[in-house]
């Protein structure tokens, strides 16, 4: 039940009916699921109510992530409504992955709090696939151009390929399920890829990656927040900006050396 003492004082703030506000709060609604109840609370917060006059810090902390997960311009919806565009223009071809506003997703025992926690991590998801990703395609790209199709078993380190062997191994014991990857590098977690890049570094750096130590950073940092969020818990917001900052600095550095990567 919305907190009595802040509608009256919201209502007076606006000077409206609560016919109104109501009205208010249905739009507000529309924009992701919510309850009437925090969709006022998002209308008093907006409108400079100090909220911890009124509610609880579990219910300011619950209001917090939905007004988080309205902002991000990175909000998840099911698969089926995924759009992927293709932007051209003279000077690039890319894919641009339209990802829309939200995912409708609720458990009998969990809490509201656990649940918006969901809907936000889900939206940092894409960040860290296409990431992880990009690097293991520049990695794939220089290796496949300077030594050709067996550049994974001519160039990679033992420690690496005992451990693609041994993951390897697995998959054909749960053999009921479909592979980890279709290649060698696709066995190696994130953090495995720096050996890789330093076996050509002298090929990418300074050329396409700044430095060693650069990318030895960005990867350790990226790696850490992975696995709290592939752990099943929540990212704080410094954490999480931090994560969005890697990854426009990536996307930054190779889009500006696509020309020597391709």
């Amino acid at each position: 039940m919305t907190n009595k003492k802040l509608k009256s004082d919201l209502l007076l703030k606006l000077g409206i009916s609560p016919q109104a506000l109501s009205l208010r709060v249905q739009t507000i609604k529309k924009q992701s699921p919510m309850t009437t109840e925090d969709a006022t609370y998002i209308i008093a917060h907006k409108e400079k109510l100090i909220l911890d006059k009124y509610l609880s810090s579990e219910e300011i902390d619950r209001i917090r992530t939905i007004i988080r997960q309205l902002d991000n311009p990175l909000n998840v919806e099911p698969l089926r409504r995924h759009k992927i565009l293709k932007k051209a223009n003279k000077t690039e071809n890319a894919l641009e992955i339209h990802i829309a506003k939200e995912i409708i997703i609720s458990d009998p025992i969990l809490s509201q709090k656990k649940v918006s926690q969901a809907k936000e991590m889900a939206s940092l998801y894409p960040l860290l696939y296409i990431l992880e990703n990009s690097i293991r395609e520049l990695i794939e790209e220089k290796m496949h151009s300077l030594y050709g199709d067996s550049w994974w078993s001519s160039i990679a380190p033992k420690g690496l390929k005992d451990t693609v062997i041994k993951r390897m191994q697995e998959d054909q014991r749960n053999s009921w399920h479909q592979r980890r990857g279709a290649k060698p590098i696709d066995y190696l977690d994130l953090n495995q890829l720096v050996p890789l890049v330093r076996k050509i570094e002298d090929k990418l750096i300074p050329n396409i990656l700044p430095s060693m130590e650069w990318f030895s950073q960005l990867v350790e940092e990226v790696y850490i927040s992975r696995c709290v969020i592939c752990h099943m818990n929540p990212l704080n917001i410094d954490n999480v900006q931090a994560l969005k900052l890697k990854f426009k600095q990536w996307q930054k550095q190779i889009k500006a050396k696509i020309d020597l990567i391709k």
